[in-house]
């Protein structure tokens, strides 16, 4: 053991009961050693119930970087070193095979053993009740400063016993001032605060904002509604690329046009001089003037796989569609040759700023060369196209909301069968949904079976009325009774899958009631083909 004598020491982690226990504390001589685990015994201590392999943790990082925070110990007047703090540590370092670790360590007070063993016990509890865990904050500041000082992700990961999107989650809340700060409360959990990070990373304040005015339970529908928001901007941008490189400026809204202090004018209610409408050619040869905005049709054009030319319907063989085998007929083209892309269509405006000087002038305006018959179908087709226009972002907007509320329920569903049994109600639920569907025969069997009347309404409210495990019962007879309403006398003649589970469903569970099949049922099965069936008289 080698060691190294030093002076008097005050120990600030040490929590006496008086003041006389910390002068003899401050007064008793400490030496720092490194010395093998074995040599380090384990005194009495206050944690006695423990199991190293609910430590994997511990035991990854003692084996990555050896023991860090020295061992507290006593030594007794026969030179034994016994752990007073730390004994878990010196374990590991034992199953772990270290050849040394460090410990701290202070002659054992004299005296009364009892009070020397309440005074240790004291000590321990204190040590263990005051220790002071990192904060989530601070762990994911550090976590972020090793990343930006050129540690990889895979050595933080592995230096951290965690894997590799944990510290890429770490490190995003870390970058973030909005996350960080959320971290203290409870509001969002890790994985929220992560996507709050991430936007704020990418700058995208707005999104920032809406996520934080968020709840955890409607957190994953905002997200999704602004995931798909962005989506739908860079589809949109992709798309106007041709429209800017000629010239064009890009809405990325779709603008207010009714108004008389609309900051745009479309195309179609402007007019020459002469009262010509704006034709596209006119549009094509002053872009710089006109700004665009894209509307899209979903799968609104056919195209040739490798070429993106436009392709016609009636051109293409349809019966070859998902049979990449398939001959088409003559004259045709196969299903496999082409795809439905998205169809973008440009509406231009002019702004209201370039209005004068380009010649142009709106149709609703008063002036001699624009006919009466002629300004009122101006101003009816503003109307018209306010109309179309707020129809357009309401059903733009309620799909998107709907997309993202799909997702989110997407996202739950796994979470309800993951576990060992159904989430309370869901028997009930499937029994409902069972009964709502049956047809006239199978729901009058399944009243039978169940000694109801009353049709579908008894059924309901048997349903409604019944304890989770009646319910599920409910569910197997419903679906009994389908099964069995489905097979006639001519099962053997005309079997089917479905008649082949259910029979093998009762055979399986016969013994349990006296039930077994007959020949017939086999033949439906196909365990015997139906001429090998003795038709002799049981």
């Amino acid at each position: 053991m080698s060691s190294t004598s030093l002076t008097v020491v005050t120990d600030p982690d040490e929590t006496p009961d008086s003041t006389q226990a910390t002068a003899e504390n401050r007064s008793r001589p400490a030496d720092a050693a490194y010395m093998h685990p074995d040599d380090v015994l384990i005194a009495d201590n206050v944690r006695t119930t423990y199991d190293l392999a609910d430590h994997p943790e511990q035991i990854a990082s003692i084996r990555e970087f050896g023991v860090g925070l020295p061992i507290r110990a006593e030594r007794d007047p026969d030179g034994t070193v016994h752990a007073i703090d730390g004994q878990l540590r010196v374990l590991i370092a034992r199953e772990v095979g270290l050849a040394e670790i460090p410990v701290w360590i202070v002659d054992a007070p004299t005296g009364d053993d009892r009070e020397r063993r309440i005074a240790r016990t004291l000590t321990q509890i204190n040590l263990n009740d005051r220790r002071l865990p990192l904060t989530a904050r601070d762990r994911a500041a550090g976590v972020a400063q090793m990343l930006d000082l050129g540690a990889s992700v895979t050595r933080v990961a592995k230096g951290l016993q965690t894997n590799r999107a944990e510290v890429k989650r770490s490190a995003a809340i870390g970058r973030s001032a909005t996350a960080q700060q959320l971290l203290g409360g409870h509001q969002f959990g890790l994985d929220q605060l992560a996507v709050i990070a991430e936007y704020e990373n990418l700058g995208d304040t707005d999104a920032v904002e809406r996520l934080s005015r968020a709840t955890r339970y409607n957190f994953t529908y905002t997200r999704n509604q602004i995931d798909a928001e962005r989506a739908e901007t860079r589809d949109l941008l992709h798309a106007a690329l041709p429209w800017a490189t000629y010239g064009f400026g890009v809405l990325t809204n779709e603008p207010d046009t009714g108004s008389a202090e609309a900051a745009y004018v479309p195309d179609e209610l402007l007019a020459s001089a002469d009262g010509e409408p704006v034709s596209e050619s006119t549009i094509l040869a002053d872009p710089d003037r006109w700004v665009v905005y894209l509307t899209v049709e979903e799968n609104g054009l056919l195209v040739d796989t490798t070429t993106g030319e436009i392709v016609d319907y009636d051109a293409v063989d349809w019966n070859t569609d998902s049979d990449s085998e398939a001959t088409p007929a003559d004259g045709y083209r196969h299903a496999d040759t082409v795809e439905y892309r998205d169809r973008w269509s440009p509406h231009y405006y002019l702004p209201t700023a370039q209005l004068s000087g380009s010649g142009l002038h709106r149709l609703t305006d008063p002036a001699p060369e624009v006919a009466e018959h002629t300004r009122l179908a101006a101003e009816q087709a503003v109307a018209a196209r306010e109309a179309a226009t707020r129809e357009r972002r309401m059903v733009r907007e309620l799909n998107r909301r709907g997309q993202s509320a799909k997702d989110r329920r997407l996202d739950l569903l796994p979470k309800l069968v993951a576990k060992a049994t159904a989430p309370a109600g869901a028997a009930a639920f499937v029994a409902r949904a069972h009964a709502h569907r049956l047809a006239p025969k199978p729901l009058a069997l399944v009243t039978e079976l169940l000694g109801l009347s009353g049709g579908r309404d008894a059924l309901l409210a048997a349903i409604d009325d019944a304890s989770e495990n009646r319910a599920a019962t409910i569910s197997v007879a419903i679906e009994l009774a389908v099964h069995e309403t489905d097979i006639d006398k001519t099962l053997w003649r005309h079997p089917t899958a479905a008649t082949g589970r259910y029979l093998r469903f009762l055979d399986a569970i016969g013994d349990s009631y006296e039930f077994g099949l007959v020949d017939v049922e086999h033949a439906a099965l196909g365990d015997v083909e139906p001429a090998d069936i003795d038709l002799a008289p049981a």
